[in-house]
């Protein structure tokens, strides 16, 4: 499931436009991810999120992730919350002909009433991967203050411990909980920060990395200063470093035309490390951007922090990334 987790963060936007970002990513991953079933009784929250069901037959939490699987029936449930974002525009993200074009058949709609009394739509279909039918269903789901969307997926030859009619409960019985607090979401992480800086958690994917902005968080604006730190795990070797930091500022989400201004060795925390700072533009806006990477290496992994600023205000926010990148200390 890493790659599924990668992919969420190289979603997330550099600078506003948060929403239409995390839609996008809940459409891909939509799209790449004969007796009864029993069904748990109280719902289950994987991965401490804020959408929860009552898990079908044998599966368990994803480790990491936001999800369920049954690995021995290669089934698989994923869920993608979207904060502050209206039902009914995340349901035209979702018209059929658009999830064709990813190569997702949907067959039958069904709109359903949540337990807590959100609304909820569920398609179903199958998706053709080479010679294997993957049969698909995509739950959209809105509570009063919080949207989610669920996919679940397997082969066809799962359908005996997977019928429809139990997959189907298990997605009416969504049901949603306050978010965690910034406390609990910063409680997830394998590290912690000696100063915010004024920086709010926006995100905390797979437990081991997070996306914080500066300003505000229910609706980030267009120019809001980004900061995404994440542990890596394995051993670096001193003469691969380099090649590995330009690579990893070349991969910078959201940003165009990177230049690199500078860049060399330094000490971080202690430990070995490398910055780079370049000069972009921002793929959405058009406007000028500074990014700044770090990457710090360990015995047995290695922190990779990046730090996205319109390039007006870096004089004035570089020092709060740097303190940002100096307060970091695995737990």
């Amino acid at each position: 499931m890493r790659r599924y987790e990668q992919k969420q963060l190289n979603r997330f936007p550099m600078e506003g436009h948060a929403m239409r970002r995390l839609v996008r990513a809940a459409v891909l991953i939509a799209a790449l991810a004969g007796s009864s079933l029993a069904v748990h009784a109280e719902p289950v929250f994987p991965n401490g999120g804020s959408v929860g069901m009552e898990v079908p037959g044998d599966m368990v939490p994803i480790p990491g992730a936001a999800g369920f699987e049954d690995r021995v029936a290669k089934a698989a449930i994923l869920f993608v919350e979207v904060p502050h974002a209206d039902f009914d525009t995340i349901v035209k993200s979702f018209e059929p002909d658009a999830l064709q074009n990813k190569g997702v058949t949907i067959e039958n709609r069904k709109q359903v009433t949540l337990a807590d009394g959100g609304r909820g739509l569920i398609l179903s279909g199958y998706q053709s991967v080479g010679a294997v039918a993957i049969k698909k269903w995509i739950m959209l789901a809105g509570g009063k203050s919080q949207t989610a969307v669920i996919t679940v997926q397997f082969p066809e030859a799962a359908s005996e411990r997977y019928p429809d009619a139990a997959v189907e409960a298990a997605l009416s019985s969504v049901v949603f909980r306050a978010p965690p607090s910034q406390e609990e979401l910063l409680a997830r992480l394998p590290f912690t920060f000696q100063s915010l800086e004024g920086f709010k958690v926006l995100r905390v994917l797979g437990n081991s990395a997070v996306l914080m902005t500066k300003g505000e968080v229910a609706a980030p604006q267009e120019g809001q200063p980004i900061f995404i730190a994440g542990v890596v795990p394995g051993e670096v070797g001193e003469n691969e470093r380099e090649s590995l930091a330009k690579r990893a500022v070349a991969s910078v989400p959201g940003v165009r035309d990177l230049r690199v201004e500078r860049g060399g060795p330094l000490r971080i925390g202690g430990q070995p490390g490398i910055e780079i700072v370049a000069n972009a533009v921002d793929l959405q806006t058009g406007k000028p951007v500074k990014v700044a990477q770090w990457l710090r290496f360990g015995r047995a992994n290695y922190i990779r922090m990046v730090g996205v600023l319109p390039a007006d205000d870096f004089a004035r926010d570089f020092d709060s990334l740097r303190a940002l990148r100096d307060g970091l200390e695995l737990r």
